[in-house]
């Protein structure tokens, strides 16, 4: 029996910065003491930044869409089956 091969493709594009000297150091002895090069590091610390931006916009779409609805009598209802109590829209 043969075993198929299967290939992840990670597709990434390359980011340049800029630091200053006395940043940089900073940055790559924070890195050093949790065993990661600074790129390693920077990147992870990028990946979680973004996965926080874009919660925080999930979010906030979530909390104007309730605010719309709650604007809208016919929507009230809606709200009340979801199990948003009316009381607690902003």
């Amino acid at each position: 029996m043969s075993l198929g091969r299967a290939t992840l493709v990670c597709m990434t594009k390359t980011l340049t910065i800029r630091l200053d000297p006395e940043d940089r150091a900073t940055l790559e002895k924070a890195a050093h003491e949790q065993g990661k090069g600074l790129s390693a590091y920077l990147r992870e610390l990028a990946e979680v930044w973004a996965r926080q931006l874009r919660q925080q916009a999930i979010r906030a779409e979530g909390a104007r869409v309730v605010a719309y609805l709650a604007r809208h009598p016919e929507a009230q209802a809606e709200l009340e089956e979801l199990g948003t109590p009316l009381a607690d829209i902003p």
